[in-house]
C-alpha cells in the first residue's frame, strides 16, 4: 500500500483514496478481500494516514460488487467503519465475469444486446439500494470494444435521472484507456448527459499496481472540462464536497 502512496506523492497528488474490491459472491477471487479482512484493511489505511499526514491526504474506501442476495451483509460491513467513500459496481452477469479476459464475453460470445440490457437492468436494480456514494465505471461492458446494435439511450437516461435523484456521483475511471475500447468509463456522451442532469464525477485510476496511480488523468480532466465541468467531487466520512479542477487543466482546454 505504501508503494501506491509513494507513487501518488511522486506525481503530485494531494489526496489518494484506497478503493479496494469487496466481492461477496466470489470469496476466492484474488482481486477481492474477504469480509473478515475488511477490518485489517481499514486499520492499515488508518496507520498510513497518520504516517503520511504531513505529505498527502489518505482516505479509506471500498468498491463493493453489487449482489442483492448479500445486501444486508454489505450494509453491515460498510456501516461498521468510518469509510470516506463507498463505490458500487457490477462485474458479474448470470455468473459471468464481464471484465475477465478469460470470459465468454471477452471472446465475442453471448448476444451483445441481451448482455447490455441485462447489465442496465441490474444497474437500475442497484439504485434501489443505499449503501454507496458513487457508481464505478458506469459503462464497463464496452471494455473489449463490444457495442450494442440496439440503442439504450432511454434506459441510460432513466438510470442517470435516478442517480441524480439519489444525489449519487459517478466515477470517471481512466483504466479504459488501457483496454481494447481505448476510452474512459463512462463515454463522453454519458459524461455530457451527466452534466445536463447535474451529476458530478470523482476521478479513479483503477490502479491494480502502483505504477497505474493517476494514469491518464491528463486525458480525463480535459474530457470533464470539455463537457462543461469546472469542479469534481471528493468525499470525507461519506460526505461529498466540491473541488475546482486545477487551472492548468483549464488552460489545456484552450490549446
Amino acid at each position: 500500500m505504501e508503494a501506491y502512496i509513494q507513487k501518488a506523492v511522486d506525481i503530485g497528488l494531494k489526496e489518494i483514496c484506497f478503493l479496494d474490491h469487496l466481492i461477496i459472491s466470489e470469496p476466492a477471487n484474488r482481486l477481492s478481500m474477504t469480509p473478515g479482512e475488511v477490518s485489517f484493511y481499514f486499520q492499515a489505511i488508518q496507520l498510513l494516514k497518520h504516517k503520511y499526514r504531513s505529505v498527502v491526504d489518505i482516505k479509506a474506501g471500498l468498491e463493493v460488487d453489487f449482489n442483492p442476495e448479500h445486501a444486508d451483509l454489505i450494509v453491515d460491513i460498510v456501516s461498521r467503519y468510518s469509510f470516506d467513500v463507498i463505490g458500487s459496481s457490477l462485474h458479474f452477469l448470470d455468473g459471468m465475469n464481464v471484465v475477465s479476459h478469460g470470459s465468454k464475453w471477452s471472446q465475442g460470445e453471448n448476444d451483445t444486446d441481451y448482455i447490455y440490457g441485462l447489465y442496465l437492468e441490474k444497474l437500475d436494480n442497484m439504485l434501489d439500494y443505499n449503501y454507496y456514494d458513487i457508481i464505478c465505471h458506469f459503462d464497463l461492458l464496452k471494455k473489449f470494444g463490444r457495442r450494442p446494435l440496439k440503442t439504450f439511450d432511454k434506459e441510460i437516461d432513466e438510470i442517470l435521472s435516478k442517480t441524480k435523484k439519489k444525489n449519487l456521483s459517478l466515477e470517471l475511471n481512466t483504466s479504459g484507456y488501457n483496454h481494447p475500447v481505448n476510452e474512459a468509463y463512462p463515454s463522453r456522451e454519458i459524461i455530457e448527459k451527466c452534466f445536463e442532469k447535474g451529476i458530478f464525477f470523482t476521478l479513479g485510476s483503477d490502479a491494480h499496481k502502483p505504477e497505474s496511480v493517476g494514469q491518464h488523468y491528463d486525458k480525463a480532466l480535459p474530457l470533464l472540462i470539455s463537457a462543461g465541468y469546472s469542479h469534481m467531487v471528493t468525499f470525507e466520512k461519506r460526505c461529498p464536497s466540491m473541488i475546482p479542477i486545477a487551472s492548468h487543466h483549464l488552460k489545456a482546454k484552450k490549446v
